[in-house]
């Protein structure tokens, strides 16, 4: 049975374990990779169609495609200070982003909101051919309530749609929830997640 709330990040998950050579797992009704020692990566499973009435939100910024290394670092930047991320996961993604983004097969959009030039929010996109996952969204705590991660959410539809996307899925944290339900987004089911805690065994 094709379940999108999980083959799709399988399917990210993958490649990842591709680029950054992570170590399959496969137990009883376990199977993933892991595939760094510096982010958990990855709840509420929701889903959503691409093309949705509401028109696009009013920000007080600009919602940019990554598309430099600068932007990269600080897309990083900010994921890192809201999900407590550590900065020497850096190399890991610009090793993803090179191998899925716009120079590698295009399967991955790291999108970056900035208020007064100033990065504040992130969000990423992975494409499949019928399905769009949302992933990595975060906002600065200092710039919540200014409908950047709508926008954000708008500009990954929009990109979906112009791949001819009609679902789009992610995985909530009970944090964003109300902001994905008033995006269209429907909860399906809570999604287990695999973390690696202190130095890896065996």
């Amino acid at each position: 049975m094709v379940e999108p709330l999980l083959d799709n990040p399988r399917s990210l998950t993958a490649k990842v374990a591709a680029v950054l050579g992570g170590t399959a797992i496969e137990r009883p009704q376990l199977t993933g990779f892991l595939n760094s020692e510096f982010d958990p990566f990855l709840m509420y499973g929701m889903t959503a169609a691409t093309a949705g009435s509401a028109a696009a939100p009013q920000v007080e910024g600009e919602i940019v495609e990554v598309r430099s290394r600068k932007w990269l670092r600080a897309w990083h930047d900010v994921y890192c200070e809201v999900f407590g991320g550590d900065a020497r996961g850096r190399q890991e993604w610009q090793r993803i982003y090179d191998a899925l983004g716009p120079s590698g097969d295009r399967s991955l959009l790291l999108l970056l909101a900035r208020v007064d030039g100033s990065p504040a929010a992130t969000g990423g996109v992975y494409f499949e051919p019928d399905l769009a996952g949302l992933y990595c969204f975060t906002t600065r705590e200092r710039m919540r309530g200014r409908g950047l991660a709508s926008a954000l959410v708008h500009t990954s539809h929009a990109a979906a749609q112009g791949r001819g996307i009609e679902r789009a899925l992610l995985q909530a944290t009970a944090s964003g929830r109300p902001v994905y339900i008033r995006a269209g987004y429907r909860e399906q089911r809570t999604l287990p997640v695999l973390m690696r805690r202190g130095e890896p065994t065996g």
